[in-house]
C-alpha cells in the first residue's frame, strides 16, 4: 500500500455515505448546517497544469484539491512515471483519464475513495487465472472496506470494496494475503470458484498503538511518561455504579476503594497521597473535559471506550496546577465508521452480603451480659426471679437483607451518515442496597456527533446528562456505623411488640434501669423509619470546531459546561423510638456551575527520519458554587416531613448558606519530537493563574520533560526474534495542587450569633489573611522501561519519586496577632514507589488461548519536613483517638497503643497496677511508653498506616473457540485501619467484626449502646473460667486503638469470574440482521481471604456489609 499514514486515513474516510439523518443532527446546535453531495466526481473541478510532472504529484495535486483519497499498491502504480497535464476547471474524471491514458492501470470511484488497480499483465498470466470473488469482515460480520487482497509472492492484487468485496484474476492454487490496519494478517489457498468468506480478527497489539493524553493522543511507542489504558473489553463485564471500581487490581499505582454505598464514589490514589489539607484526589476528564468535582458516577460504564491513567509529570504536567494527583482520562465512543449499529446491553443481577459478624447465641448472650454488668456493678441483668425471655433477635439479620437486586441496561445507535459521525446512547442502572432503603438508580444519556463540512473544517459535540437518586440508611450525610448500630441492640427484645409497636427496653421494668436514657433504642425503628436521599440533574459536555488550516497545522477551539443541581432531604420520623413523639430533618439544595473555554494549536511536521509536534494551549475555566440547608426538628406530622420547615419547632431551627466561586486561566505547551523512532523527546509547560490564591503568588509555573529510548530499534537489535521491543524512558517535571478552599488568601468576615440582654444578636468575626500563599509543588523523578519478548512477553517496571513542598496547613500563630493560626505553606511530603506489570500469552493454539498479567505496587510515604524546626504537630488529641503529623513518619500513620497482652496472673495484675490502679484481671495492659506510671495520649506509637506495604492485582483471560474466561483477583499487604465512626475508636473495637466489650460509662455506669461482642470474641474472652482467653473480660472499660489487631492487615480477593460466550453474528436462522450476540454471567467478590472479620476487608469500614454479587448479561449488535 502507499504507506500507513495514507491507509490510516483511509479508515477515517471509508464508510462515509451521501445522505446525513436531519434527525440526529437536531440534536446540536449546529443542527441543518450540514447539507449533502451528489454525484461528487462529476461536480468536482479540478485545476492541474504542468509540462513534465509525476504521477505521483498529480495524485497529491487531486488530493489537495478535493476530498478524494486514493487508495493503491505502490507495487502496481508507478508513482515516477512523468506525464503532461493541461487541466483547466476539468472533472477528475478527466484527468485521471488523461493521467492514465495507454497504460494497465484503471481506477474505481467508491464514494470519496479512488482505488487505482492493475489490469492483467499478459495473456499467459489471464489464461492461467480464474476469478475469484470473496468478501473479508471483521469478527462482528462487519465488511472491511480497503483491505488488501494480493496473491502471495506475485504483484497481482486488489483492495475491497465498500461491501468489503473483491474480485481477483488469480492463478489456480494460489494464495492470498488479506492485510488491514488493525487487523491479524491472513493467508487463504485458492480452491474452485466458490466464493471466499474471510474474516480478519482485531490485532489488539496494534489497537493499542494510540493512547489517550492530554489535549491529543500519542502512538504508545512514543510515550516518555507512565500512562496506563485500561479498554473496554476489560470493563465490559464489571456492573458497578462508578465505572473507577473497573480498574481495581487493573491499574499499578493505582488504589480504589469502594465503602459499598450504593451511589458513593470509590476513594482513588495515584502513587499515594502528597497533601494534607488540599486534596489527594485525581482530576478526571472525560473527552478532554475536565470535571469540576471529581465525580464520574454520573457516566454510563457501557459508553467508555478506553480509560487512561496519567501517572508522572511527563504525562500530567500539560494540566499543571491540577495535575499533581495523577488525571484520569476516559474517552467514550465514537459512531462506527463502516456501519451503522444498534446495540443493546442488558445485566440482571443479586447482591448478597460477602462478609457477615457470627453472632452469639441466646445462651452466650445471657452469659456475657450477665458476666459484663456482675464485673462492672456487682448486679447480673437476668436472675432466676427475673429470668431472659424466650426470644433471640438477630439485629444484623433484621437490618441486613439476604439479597437486592441490581439491574444495568444501555441502548446505543451509531454509525456513519454522509459526512456525520454520531453515537448516542441511553442507560439506566438501578441498584438496591443491603440496608432499610438504600439504594442508587442511575439514567444516562449521551451524545458524541462529529459532522465535517469539508476537508477544513470539522465540528462537534460531547454531551452527557444523567439524574442520580441515592437514598443512604441512617439520617444525615453518611451511614454512621452499622456495626454500631445492630450490636446496640439487645437480642433479647423482640423487633416489635404484640401491638405492633416497635419494642423497647423502657417496656420490660426488668431492664429498663439498665439503659438510662437510650431506654427507647431499638435499631430497626431507629435506623430504618429515616428517609435521606440525594438527587442529582447533571449536563455535562462541550461543542468544539476543528480547522485544518494547512497539511501540518490545526486549530480546534472548544466551549465546555457542567451543570449540576442537587437536592438534599432527611427526615426521621416520629416513629423512631427515640424520637419522643415527633420527627426531624432538613432539606436543602446545592447548584454547581463551572465553564471552561480552549483554544488548541497544533502543528506537526513529519520528514525523512524525524517527527515533530507542538501543542499550544489557552484555556479558561471558572467554578460557581451555591448552597442552602435548612432543619429542624418537632414536626408532627410524618406526611409531610421536613419538606414545610414551617412546620418545624422555630427554636429548633437551623440555617446554612453561601455561594463562592474560582476561577483558572492557563497557558500551556507541548513539545514532542522522534527521530529514526528510536530516540524520543517531550517537553511540556504549563504558567496557571488562579483566584484561591494571594496576591503575589496568582500564578504558578510547571514545566516538565520526558526522554526515551528504544533500543530495540537500534541497528543491533533491529532483527532480534527475542527481544521484540525495549524502550527505556525517564522524566522529571513539576505539578501542582490548588485544591483548597475559596477566598483562603483573603481576610473574612463570617456571622455570629450572641445574646446580649438576653436578645439574639447577630455579628462578625475576622479570619486573618495571607497574601503569600501559594501553590503546592510536586517535583516528581520517573524511570522505567518497557520490555516485550517474542512479542508476547511484556515487562513494564517504573520507579519513581516524588516530593510535594509548599504544603497548605493551618499553622499556629503567635496570639498577639488576634488570631490563633494562618493558613500557610509549609513543609515537605515524600512519595517514593516501584510498579511493575508483567503480561504475556502463554498459552496459543488454534482454539485456545491463555493471558496472564501481574501487577504490583509499593509506595513508601514519609513527611520530610514541618515548619521552623518542628517535629510533630498534634492534629486531635485524647487517648486512643490521636492524630498526629511527625516527621519520618508517613502522612497516613495510625496512632495507638502498644498492647503487651492481657493480664492473666496476679503478678501481672500486681505490676500493672502500679500503672493503672483500677486494672482487673482480665484486662488488657498496654506499654508505658513515656515511664510516667500511666497510660495516656502520650503513649501511643505508630501502629501503622492505612496504606497497604505493597498491592498487587492477577488476571487469567482464557479462550477456547467462543467461550471466554476472565478472572481478575486484587489484594494488599499490611495495612493499618480505625473503621468507620469515632464511636468504634473510642471503644477499641479489635478487629472490627471480633468487638468484645459492652463498654459501661457514666456516673451510674449505664449502657452507651455500643457495642455486643461477636461470637468469636465471646469464646475467647478471659474469665476465671477460661484464663487462657486471648480477648480481655467482658465489662472491661480500658480499651483503647492499638497495635493488638488495628495493624498487620492482609486481604485477597478474587473481584471477578467472568464467563461468556460469543454466539456470533446470525446465529438464530431465519433472523438476519444480527451481527453479534454474546451472554455472560460473572462473580464478583465471591472469594475473599482476609486476616480479619470485619465487613470490608478493604479498609475495616463498619457502615456497610461487604457485597458479593452475580450477575448475567447479554451484548446485541443489530
Amino acid at each position: 500500500m502507499k504507506n500507513i499514514l495514507y491507509q490510516e486515513s483511509i479508515v477515517e474516510i471509508k464508510h462515509l455515505f451521501r445522505m446525513m439523518r436531519n434527525t440526529l443532527l437536531a440534536l446540536f446546535v449546529f443542527a441543518g448546517t450540514a447539507f449533502a453531495t451528489e454525484s461528487y466526481s462529476q461536480t468536482m473541478k479540478v485545476t492541474v497544469v504542468a509540462d513534465n510532472m509525476s504521477t505521483g504529484k498529480v495524485i497529491s495535486e487531486i488530493e489537495k484539491q478535493t476530498d478524494y483519497l486514493f487508495v493503491y499498491n505502490v507495487n502496481e502504480v508507478n508513482l515516477k512515471r512523468n506525464v503532461k497535464v493541461n487541466a483547466q476547471n476539468k472533472s477528475v474524471a478527466e484527468v485521471l483519464n488523461k493521467v492514465f491514458e495507454g497504460t494497465d492501470i484503471y481506477y474505481a470511484m467508491e464514494g470519496k475513495n479512488i482505488m487505482l488497480m492493475s489490469k492483467a499483465k499478459d495473456g499467459e498470466v489471464a489464461q492461467q487465472a480464474n476469478k475469484v470473488t470473496g468478501i473479508v469482515k471483521d469478527t462482528n460480520g462487519e465488511p472491511i472496506i480497503g483491505a488488501n487482497v494480493t496473491v502471495k509472492g506475485q504483484s497481482i492484487g486488489t483492495i475491497t470494496d465498500i461491501d468489503g468485496r473483491f474480485v481477483l484474476d488469480a492463478p489456480k492454487n494460489a494464495v492470498l494475503q488479506i492485510t488491514y490496519i488493525g487487523y491479524v494478517s491472513q493467508e487463504v489457498k485458492v480452491s474452485g470458484n466458490k466464493e471466499l468468506n474471510i474474516i480478519l480478527k482485531e490485532d489488539t497489539e496494534t489497537l493499542d498503538e494510540v493512547v489517550v493524553v492530554g489535549y491529543g493522543t500519542m502512538k504508545k511507542t512514543d510515550l516518555t511518561g507512565a500512562v496506563m489504558q485500561v479498554k473496554t473489553n476489560d470493563i465490559k463485564s464489571v456492573t458497578a455504579g462508578n465505572p473507577l471500581q473497573a480498574l481495581q487490581g487493573r491499574a499499578p499505582g493505582v488504589s480504589v476503594m469502594t465503602n459499598n454505598i450504593p451511589g458513593e464514589s470509590p476513594t482513588m490514589r495515584i502513587r499515594g497521597s502528597g497533601s494534607i489539607s488540599a486534596g489527594n484526589d485525581p482530576l478526571y476528564v472525560v473527552d478532554g473535559f475536565s470535571l469540576m468535582n471529581g465525580s464520574i458516577s454520573e457516566v454510563n460504564a457501557n459508553d467508555i471506550a478506553s480509560i487512561e491513567v496519567l501517572k508522572d509529570a511527563s504525562a500530567t504536567a500539560i494540566y499543571g496546577s491540577r495535575g499533581a494527583n495523577g488525571v484520569v482520562m476516559i474517552t467514550t465512543k465514537t459512531g462506527a465508521k463502516n456501519a451503522k449499529n444498534l446495540s443493546f446491553n442488558a445485566t440482571y443481577g443479586f447482591q448478597m452480603p460477602g462478609r457477615l459478624i457470627e453472632t452469639m447465641n441466646h445462651e452466650q448472650f445471657v452469659d456475657f451480659i450477665n458476666t459484663a454488668y456482675t464485673n462492672a456493678k456487682g448486679t447480673p441483668v437476668y436472675t432466676a426471679a427475673n429470668p431472659a425471655p424466650d426470644i433471640h433477635t438477630d439485629w444484623q439479620d433484621e437490618i441486613i437483607k439476604d439479597s437486592a437486586p441490581v439491574q444495568d441496561y444501555s441502548i446505543s445507535f451509531d454509525g456513519t451518515t454522509g459526512d456525520t459521525q454520531y453515537m448516542v446512547s441511553g442507560g439506566m442502572f438501578l441498584q438496591n442496597g443491603l440496608i432499610s432503603s438504600a439504594k442508587f438508580d442511575k439514567y444516562t444519556f449521551r451524545s458524541n456527533i462529529q459532522h465535517k463540512f469539508n476537508r477544513f473544517l470539522t465540528i462537534g459535540s460531547h454531551l452527557q446528562y444523567a439524574y442520580t437518586e441515592q437514598a443512604k440508611a441512617g439520617i444525615g450525610n453518611t451511614a454512621g456505623s452499622l456495626s454500631s448500630i445492630w450490636r446496640s441492640g439487645w437480642p433479647t427484645l423482640p423487633v416489635k411488640n404484640e401491638d405492633g409497636s416497635f419494642a423497647i427496653p423502657a417496656d420490660n421494668p426488668a431492664i429498663a434501669g439498665f439503659f438510662s436514657d437510650d431506654a427507647r433504642w431499638n435499631p430497626i425503628a431507629n435506623y430504618g423509619e429515616v428517609t435521606n436521599t440525594r438527587t442529582t440533574s447533571r449536563l455535562f459536555g462541550d461543542v468544539y470546531a476543528e480547522l485544518k488550516i494547512t497539511k501540518d497545522l490545526t486549530f480546534k477551539t472548544n466551549f465546555g459546561i457542567d451543570i449540576a443541581n442537587v437536592r438534599n432531604y432527611n427526615y426521621g420520623s416520629s416513629k423512631q423510638t427515640t424520637a419522643t413523639g415527633s420527627g426531624n430533618g432538613g432539606n436543602g439544595y446545592i447548584k454547581e456551575l463551572s465553564r471552561i473555554t480552549e483554544n488548541i494549536l497544533t502543528y506537526t511536521k513529519n520528514w525523512d527520519e524525524h517527527r515533530f509536534s507542538a501543542t499550544g494551549v489557552y484555556s479558561w475555566q471558572d467554578y460557581v458554587y451555591e448552597n442552602l440547608s435548612i432543619s429542624g426538628k418537632g414536626f408532627q406530622n410524618d406526611e409531610t416531613g421536613a419538606w414545610d420547615m414551617g412546620l418545624a419547632d422555630r427554636e429548633t431551627m437551623s440555617y446554612a448558606s453561601g455561594k463562592y466561586g474560582n476561577t483558572l486561566i492557563s497557558f500551556t505547551g507541548r513539545f514532542t519530537y522522534a527521530y529514526k523512532d528510536r530516540y524520543l523527546m517531550t517537553a511540556t509547560a504549563r504558567y496557571d493563574g488562579s483566584s484561591r490564591f494571594g496576591t503575589n503568588n496568582k500564578w504558578g509555573f510547571f514545566p516538565s520533560v520526558g526522554l526515551g529510548w528504544r533500543i530495540s530499534e537500534e541497528t543491533f537489535l533491529a532483527n532480534n526474534k527475542v527481544i521484540t521491543n525495549l524502550k527505556l524512558r525517564g522524566s522529571y517535571g513539576i505539578t501542582g495542587n490548588q485544591e483548597i478552599g475559596n477566598y483562603k488568601s483573603l481576610a473574612q468576615l463570617k456571622s455570629k450569633n450572641y445574646i446580649y440582654n438576653d436578645a439574639l444578636m447577630q455579628g462578625f468575626y475576622e479570619t486573618i489573611g495571607n497574601p503569600d500563599l501559594k501553590w503546592e509543588r510536586t517535583k516528581q523523578f520517573d524511570l522505567g522501561f518497557d520490555l516485550s519478548l517474542w512479542n508476547r512477553i511484556h515487562l513494564n517496571v517504573d520507579y519513581y519519586s516524588r516530593r510535594t513542598s509548599d504544603l497548605l496547613y493551618d499553622v499556629p500563630i503567635p496570639s498577639t496577632s488576634g488570631f490563633s493560626t494562618m493558613l500557610s505553606n509549609i513543609g515537605i511530603v515524600s512519595n517514593k514507589g516501584v510498579e511493575i506489570a508483567l503480561s504475556g500469552r502463554i498459552v496459543e493454539t488454534k482454539d485456545f488461548k491463555l493471558d496472564a498479567t501481574v501487577n504490583i505496587s509499593k509506595n513508601k510515604n514519609e513527611i520530610k519536613e514541618l515548619y521552623n524546626d518542628v517535629e510533630s504537630i498534634t492534629v486531635t488529641s485524647g487517648l486512643g483517638l490521636s492524630k498526629y503529623l511527625k516527621v519520618g513518619e508517613s502522612l497516613l500513620s495510625i496512632y495507638g497503643l502498644k498492647s503487651e497482652g492481657i493480664i492473666k496472673t496476679e503478678e501481672q495484675l500486681a505490676a500493672y497496677q502500679k500503672i493503672v490502679p483500677t486494672a482487673q484481671l482480665g484486662d488488657e495492659m498496654y506499654a508505658d511508653i513515656d515511664d510516667d506510671k500511666a497510660i495516656t495520649a502520650k503513649d501511643q506509637i505508630n501502629i501503622g498506616e492505612t496504606e497497604p506495604n505493597f498491592f498487587y492485582g492477577v488476571a487469567l483471560n482464557l479462550e477456547y473457540k467462543k467461550f471466554h474466561l476472565d478472572i481478575l483477583g486484587q489484594g494488599a499487604h499490611d495495612f493499618a485501619a480505625v473503621g468507620a465512626s469515632n464511636s468504634d475508636m473510642k471503644i477499641g473495637i479489635h478487629g472490627y467484626g471480633d468487638s468484645f466489650n459492652y463498654l459501661l460509662v457514666g456516673e451510674n455506669q449505664t449502657d452507651n449502646r455500643c457495642c455486643l461482642p461477636s461470637k468469636y470474641a465471646y469464646e475467647r474472652m478471659w474469665s476465671p473460667s477460661n484464663p487462657n482467653g486471648t480477648f480481655p473480660r467482658a465489662g472491661a472499660s480500658n480499651l483503647y486503638l492499638s497495635d493488638r489487631s488495628n495493624s498487620g492487615w492482609n486481604y485477597f480477593i478474587i473481584k471477578s469470574i467472568a464467563l461468556s460466550y460469543d454466539f456470533g453474528n446470525n446465529p438464530i436462522k431465519g433472523i438476519k440482521g444480527i451481527k453479534g450476540i454474546s451472554a455472560f454471567v460473572n462473580l464478583q467478590n465471591f472469594i475473599t481471604f482476609a486476616n480479619h472479620r470485619g465487613y470490608n476487608p478493604e479498609n475495616g469500614d463498619t457502615s456497610n456489609p461487604w457485597i458479593k454479587t452475580i450477575t448475567i448479561g447479554v451484548n446485541a449488535k443489530f
